[in-house]
């Protein structure tokens, strides 16, 4: 095993099929850095600047991020599996989104079978053009009319 050691320098290092788990990098310049093909599992990201990250192709099975800022992030082709590796068992559980600011987002073409909302601030949520809170309140008030 070669230990490498570099501090204080400006380098670009190019390593290819090569074993560098449990590396450390600490106050580090990594912007530009490109990782391809390569396993990242188990990698903690922590007081990092990802502005302009983009992550493709990814299995993000049990990714948790917290106390992130995500203003003008895009997350689109999530939750589907990757049809070019039908062989890949995917992890099914479901994705929570606990304590999230989604203010002026906007969802597209995606799949909410079975999904819960819990104690959300519905103001001026629609889907399809229908406003949820008045559909909510009124159906609070026709529930309140029958006795329920």
């Amino acid at each position: 095993m070669i230990r490498l050691k570099v501090e204080n320098e400006k380098v670009r290092l190019t390593v290819k099929n090569a074993d560098v788990s449990e590396s450390n990098f600490n106050c580090c310049k990594l912007s530009g850095t490109e990782i391809t093909c390569c396993d990242v599992s188990g990698v903690r990201l922590q007081d990092v600047n990802m502005t302009g990250l983009a992550i493709s192709d990814a299995n993000l099975s049990e990714l948790h991020i917290d106390g992130a800022q995500w203003g003008g992030a895009r997350i689109q082709y999530v939750g589907y599996g990757n049809p070019s590796q039908p062989e890949v068992d995917f992890n099914k559980q479901g994705v929570q989104f606990v304590h999230c600011n989604f203010e002026e987002g906007r969802f597209a073409d995606c799949s909410f079978t079975n999904v819960k909302l819990e104690n959300c601030d519905i103001k001026g949520l629609t889907i399809n053009g229908v406003d949820i809170e008045k559909l909510m309140n009124q159906y609070a008030s026709a529930s309140a009319g029958k006795g329920e």
